[in-house]
């Protein structure tokens, strides 16, 4: 039985989820899956809050500490940062090479915001995000990642070395950029 954690960026993206979240519901009555929780939880207005939702889930609700499920679902339209975040924070933070992630990009009306979610989950550097432009875009897409979470294996995940941080005078800024440049 796969554990699933879903977050979603906005609750305007549920009515792209709902035919996913009654298959999952199927599937807890067949006991093939369990949904911890269905977390709504902007990156761009609530970024320490999603964070702590992906250690623990500290909400006074009988849900489960967030971080025994299985696999995560993670989707958002437009400008999709909430996929990336998720996939670097566990990667790279957490040392979780344990729970994949699933990425979905929600559509919109407008076609140049559904294109500018699918990018911001294909273009994050060193990303280890499930994502097929073909299988996970919409409200399909969405059912598309609930029947992989609960029927689909998955790669292998890497622990990956953070690259380093650096913290410069503008002298040294200068110095490292035309450093690049010779």
């Amino acid at each position: 039985m796969r554990k699933i954690g879903i977050m979603i960026g906005s609750d305007s993206d549920l009515l792209q989820c709902l035919d996913g979240l009654r298959f999952l519901k199927e599937m807890e009555a067949q006991g093939m899956a369990k949904v911890h929780a269905v977390i709504t939880n902007s990156i761009h207005r609530n970024t320490k809050k999603v964070l702590m939702n992906l250690e623990t889930d500290t909400r006074e609700k009988e849900i489960e500490p967030l971080d025994r499920v299985d696999i995560w679902i993670i989707g958002a339209g437009c400008a999709n940062h909430l996929t990336g975040t998720v996939d670097a924070y566990l990667r790279y933070q957490m040392q979780n090479s344990r729970v994949p992630v699933i990425g979905v990009a929600f559509e919109n009306k407008d076609p140049e915001k559904t294109l500018a979610a699918i990018l911001s989950i294909l273009h994050v550097p060193g990303t280890q995000v499930v994502f097929d432009r073909n299988r996970h875009v919409g409200a399909n897409g969405f059912f598309n990642a609930c029947q992989d979470a609960v029927y689909k294996g998955f790669p292998r995940l890497k622990t990956p070395t953070p690259k380093e941080d650096k913290t410069r005078t503008l002298a040294e800024a200068i110095t490292a950029a035309e450093n690049i440049i010779n």
